[in-house]
């Protein structure tokens, strides 16, 4: 075998020698002196090695500056520190390349003629120029322990950005290694000859195209039989007349039915006793999925009825005005007051002040907010930072059946409190509009967002084709839609029951002994989840899993007064049946939000590198190289005068490889945000798919916190050419014996000795 290991010349070794001579009078005794080389095996700068009987470890860099050897290393290049080993890359250019940590791991195996590399100990993978690996095969030994889990981690992406051509992964939980165990401890105990059957994963070639901040993720499936058959019919009919996904018809459904029995019948929660049955319904669609269509035939009824209902209420209005108008001063505002209310209960345009003031005002006492700009109202003027509390404190009085309170100075600015309303709230949007706002933590702590029943389907966008015989079927025409319209229209002419404030007076819906025992079972499933180890709705989920329960009831509710008018029962009580449906439909909810929240929820600096990336791709041409000091100066505003939160967001988008950086310049990738970036498994012999399968502790590394380089520290330039050999210092012979005694000891546990199987 060819030993690869670069030897360090006599001058060298006394300038080790001379430098470490404190350290020796300490106790600490010659280990190493390991040589940093380039490419053509030119030394660069050394690292001393030494160690004491009691452990303890003395390292120290040594260069030369052109007139004297010195303890540190010299300048590095900007490109990063050169690789230990870097030589051997270029003696055997065909062979495989082992990654290690360390060069006394390194030198193990150029003793024995392979080729291995390292950037040093476990926290040096971040500052090394990797780019001589390019087109290699790399296998990494990790050490045994949590800093070559890191030292593992911090590597993979950096190789992958420098174009490695494949990545092996010694799998060390299977080598019986001790702690923080490595090469040199396995191979005092197995043959040079073993290393050809070491464990290896395998790592598939990720996209290493840049990663974009929201990641594609399979739709919660949409459970069968969750809506009473009547209404489930009804939304796979509008989903066929529509083409829209069938979740996004039923959530149209749910809010129109919910609108309606909202006036008709309180939730009775085993708990907590009477609550509303309002519900507030959410739907996540791309731009064109018809959202307003599949509410719009899911609301039919109600909107004839108010359509009607408004035109004789402007003409009732009208003459009412031009009575007064023509009465005596005096005699008007008594007219005046006999102006009937507003019949309108589904507001389409509004502002939650608006609706605020006209439930002050004398409004009908149950009303609705739908909308398809959800985008809109998480984030527009109602949600902004001062008014945000305000309007939360609002919407959940309003959903928990508490009335409202309106102040205003002046007798004409409508304040004052109306109890005993209902609202509801039917929401739909673009996830990217409002994935900031799904992330943000008031909105989930105080409790809005878990209010929320969530679909978020697929989009059926180039699946809508149409052949004569779908030409031929009407929304009027069919039987499924006609039966649902004719029972919604006999729920929404059920008188209202005011009490003597013109607040609602309504009866609970009761739940059956079966209906109960399945509302515990699901409760209680739902409680298990948010333990802190073990759960799945744990963090700003646990919001979610609490208010799970109560939905359970409210849902089964409005399913139980869609029965009672369906089928024209005498008793308005909640069964089994209407019970498991509505866990049914909170449990996938509950899964959608669970799938949201992992897929696109950005934290503050992602977000800023977010809107940062799309501050530089709105002009290219100006962005597509510049400095830090371009960014701080004329780059994305909100980050001009914050030099943390700026280099932050630079780091982030140097991360997800949208930025390239060469320690004086960023570069802008190309734009490929309509590329999906997909997460790869690590190995796919150890799949986390696969049920009950072990995976080490190396297949199971987590990509999700790779290095991030500083950019404030200073770029460092090229070390200066040396273009005279250091001189012949006068011999030390006592330094020159200790590293070569070092050296042979070195050899000798590679190489020979009675405890090494050769």
């Amino acid at each position: 075998m060819t030993d690869l290991v670069m030897k360090a010349s006599d001058e060298a070794r006394m300038a080790a020698g001379r430098l470490s001579a404190q350290a020796k009078a300490e106790g600490y005794r010659a280990e190493a002196l390991h040589v940093y080389t380039d490419a053509s095996g030119t030394p660069l700068y050394w690292r001393i090695r030494a160690k004491h009987d009691n452990g303890d470890k003395w390292i120290r860099p040594m260069h030369y500056d052109g007139s004297q050897y010195r303890i540190g290393e010299p300048p590095a290049p900007a490109g990063g520190k050169p690789l230990y080993g870097l030589h051997s890359l270029a003696l055997q250019p065909d062979d495989a390349v082992y990654l290690v940590e360390g060069e006394k791991a390194a030198d193990a195996l150029l003793r024995l003629g392979h080729v291995a590399v390292t950037s040093g100990a476990a926290d040096s993978a971040n500052v090394a120029d990797w780019t001589p690996l390019a087109g290699r095969s790399v296998t990494i030994w990790p050490d045994n322990d949590e800093a070559g889990t890191k030292y593992l981690s911090d590597c993979l992406p950096l190789l992958w950005a420098t174009g490695v051509a494949a990545i092996s992964i010694v799998d060390v939980s299977t080598l019986s290694l001790p702690s923080k165990g490595d090469v040199v401890d396995w191979l005092t105990v197995h043959k040079p000859a073993e290393l050809a059957d070491l464990p290896l994963i395998e790592m598939e070639t990720p996209d290493t195209g840049p990663e974009p901040f929201e990641r594609d993720s399979e739709p919660t499936p949409w459970p069968a039989d969750c809506l009473p058959g009547a209404m489930q019919q009804a939304a796979q009919a509008i989903a066929e007349h529509v083409q829209a996904p069938e979740p996004l018809a039923a959530m149209a459904v749910l809010a129109a039915v919910a609108h309606v029995a909202q006036r008709i019948a309180n939730a009775d929660h085993p708990k907590m006793g009477a609550m509303p049955s309002s519900l507030f319904v959410l739907s996540l669609a791309n731009s064109g999925d018809r959202k307003s269509a599949t509410f719009s035939l899911a609301t039919r009824p109600i909107d004839k009825a108010e359509v009607e209902q408004r035109q004789h209420h402007r003409s009732q209005t009208e003459a009412i005005e031009r009575e007064a108008a023509t009465a005596k001063p005096q005699e008007r505002e008594s007219i005046l007051q006999d102006k009937p209310r507003d019949p309108r209960t589904i507001y389409s345009e509004a502002t939650l002040e608006k609706v605020v003031r006209d439930f002050v005002k004398g409004s009908r006492p149950a009303l609705s907010w739908s909308s398809d700009e959800a985008g809109q109202f998480f984030g527009g003027h109602t949600m902004k930072s001062d008014t945000m509390m305000a309007a939360l404190g609002t919407l959940t009085r309003l959903f928990d059946g508490k009335g409202v309170e309106r102040d205003r100075v002046g007798a004409e600015s409508g304040s004052g409190f109306r109890p005993n309303v209902r609202f509801g709230l039917f929401l739909s949007g673009q996830p990217s509009v409002i994935a900031s706002s799904l992330a943000n933590p008031m909105l989930r702590g105080q409790g809005l967002l878990p209010r929320f029943i969530l679909s978020c389907p697929a989009s059926m966008a180039g699946e809508r084709f149409l052949d004569e015989s779908a030409l031929e079927q009407r929304t009027d025409r069919d039987q499924r839609l006609i039966h649902y319209w004719a029972t919604l229209g006999r729920m929404n002419q059920y008188p209202e029951s005011l009490d003597q404030y013109g607040g609602l007076d309504l009866p609970s819906a009761t739940l059956t002994p079966d209906a109960t025992a399945l509302w515990l079972n699901f409760y209680n499933a739902t409680e298990a989840r948010q333990a802190p180890l073990v759960g799945d709705l744990t963090g700003s989920l646990q919001a979610f899993g609490g208010r799970a329960g109560e939905l359970a009831v409210r849902v089964a509710t409005v399913f139980a007064v869609w029965r009672h008018f369906e089928r024209l029962d005498d008793d308005l009580q909640v069964l089994g049946e209407d019970m498991a449906r509505a866990c049914r439909l909170v449990g996938y909810s509950l899964a959608e939000w669970l799938r949201l929240s992992e897929t696109t929820q950005l934290s503050a600096t992602e977000r800023d590198a977010r809107d940062l990336l799309a501050f530089l791709q709105r002009d290219t041409g100006k962005w597509a190289s510049f400095t830090k000091t371009a960014a701080a100066q004329k780059g994305y505003r909100p980050l001009r005068d914050d030099k943390d939160r700026r280099n932050a967001a630079l780091d982030e988008l140097v991360r997800r490889r949208w930025l390239s950086f060469d320690g004086s310049r960023f570069t802008l990738a190309k734009d490929q945000s309509q590329g999906v970036a997909k997460a790869k498994t690590a190995n796919s012999a150890n799949s986390w798919g696969v049920a009950g399968s072990e995976i080490s502790q190396i297949s199971q590394i987590s990509l999700s916190h790779p290095p991030k380089p500083s950019f404030s520290e200073p770029v460092l330039s090229s070390p200066p050419p040396v273009t005279t050999a250091p001189p012949a210092p006068e011999l030390d012979c006592q330094s020159l014996d200790d590293w070569n005694a070092a050296y042979e000891a070195a050899d000798h546990l590679l190489t020979g000795t009675d405890e090494v199987k050769f």
